[in-house]
């Protein structure tokens, strides 16, 4: 196992081997699916949303786009995402919200913000345990990409640097197409 304890692969520098990328994700799956609903969450979710939405589009309205057209796929989303409920397998959980998130194009970033706002509001209406719930999917929501992202580049023993100087390199090129 890694340096910095059992089971982790944060903080370790450079590539990490697949295997110990493979346990983290699920671990992280499986603590995340043992966090369960309360009755006031579920009886309050619409107001939970709907008032997370309202301060994401006050807080961010330059990604007012992005996020009214996030919602308005809202309805598709959830339904794809009631899928999830009773799935405890750390493989059919990843592969269903990757699914979701790549059918759907769904900005990780966006959704977290709107996940973490969510549990914000599920603290103030139910009470700070209830918060867990959507804090989960923001920790999945920008862990599962990321380590998939990570798993990819070591599975085919890729340096680090070279899609970050890719990026670097497009978006410099953009700012130059974009500057005259």
């Amino acid at each position: 196992m890694s340096a910095s304890g059992p089971g982790t692969i944060v903080g370790i520098p450079g590539s990490a081997d697949v295997k110990e990328i493979v346990n983290y994700i699920a671990r992280i799956i499986t603590s995340a699916l043992e966090v369960k609903s309360s009755d006031c969450l579920l009886k309050n979710y619409g107001t939970i949303t709907l008032n997370a939405m309202n301060q994401v589009l006050k807080l961010f309205p330059e990604l007012s786009t992005e996020f009214n057209i996030l919602a308005s796929k809202f309805k598709e989303i959830q339904e794809a995402s009631r899928k999830l409920v009773g799935i405890k397998d750390p493989a059919q959980y990843a592969d269903a919200v990757l699914t979701i998130f790549t059918t759907y194009n769904v900005d990780p970033g966006l959704y977290g913000v709107f996940a973490a706002l969510q549990a914000m509001e599920a603290a103030k209406i139910c009470g700070d345990s209830d918060a867990k719930f959507f804090l989960v999917r923001t920790l999945l929501a920008s862990s599962l990409p990321n380590n998939l992202y990570r798993l990819l580049l070591d599975y085919l023993s890729l340096d680090h640097n070279f899609p970050i100087n890719l990026l670097k390199a497009l978006l410099e090129k953009y700012g130059k197409e974009n500057s005259g």
